[in-house]
């Protein structure tokens, strides 16, 4: 995982998520959050931003800190695990959450987290995000052989849409009505909720721009 998330850094945003990050307010403070190797933590810091870079995984962090030095950019890389973020209020003027919501379990806490996010965001600021969906007729199909043979399909959390890869991972599927019904339920207000199909996508990633009032 380690090594194929740092070797993404090289290819750099795709065209959907350069859609999204152009049309951002030019300067200032961005949280990345799930930043992963720093693939987009560095193109926004060598675009001027100043960056903070968070994720659960250090080994990840440390492949973000080699990448930003191999870019020669200075980018804030911080370690946050759980749901509570190390940062005062209204901290960010922009949070970009790429790929993010679907590894987070339960829309309890994937709306905590989202809580979070908008806490630490500057009233006004804006937060984009990508994730991806699937079609409503293939949600029953994250019930597949690996879901059933893993021991955490007995628990009483599972959502439907949860699945677990390999039968050792997690993710949760979002159908695109679900995942705007979820962002909906948020302090947020949807200014953007749209797919990808007209950035060389198949339709199925969704880009969301979010706005704290």
């Amino acid at each position: 995982q380690v090594r194929h998330y740092a070797n993404e850094c090289g290819e750099g945003p795709t065209a959907a998520e350069r859609y999204l990050l152009d049309a951002l307010p030019a300067g200032g403070s961005v949280l990345d959050a799930g930043c992963g190797a720093g693939r987009i933590s560095v193109v926004l810091a060598e675009k001027g931003y100043r960056v903070t870079g968070i994720d659960v995984s250090e080994p990840l962090l440390d492949a973000a800190r080699a990448w930003s030095e191999k870019r020669k950019q200075d980018v804030r890389f911080v370690r946050a695990d759980g749901l509570a973020l190390p940062f005062r209020d209204e901290q960010f003027d922009i949070v970009v959450a790429f790929k993010l919501l679907s590894y987070i379990p339960t829309e309890r806490l994937r709306n905590e987290y989202l809580a979070e996010l908008h806490r630490v965001l500057k009233r006004g600021g804006t937060c984009i995000m990508t994730q991806h969906t699937v079609p409503d007729e293939w949600i029953d199909d994250a019930e597949d052989e690996h879901f059933f043979g893993s021991p955490a399909s007995q628990f009483g959390i599972v959502e439907k849409g949860d699945t677990f890869p390999s039968g050792v991972g997690y993710a949760h599927w979002f159908t695109a009505r679900a995942l705007a019904d979820e962002l909906g339920r948020t302090a947020f207000e949807i200014e953007l909720f749209a797919d990808d199909s007209d950035h060389g996508g198949a339709g199925l990633i969704r880009l969301i721009k979010l706005t704290k009032r």
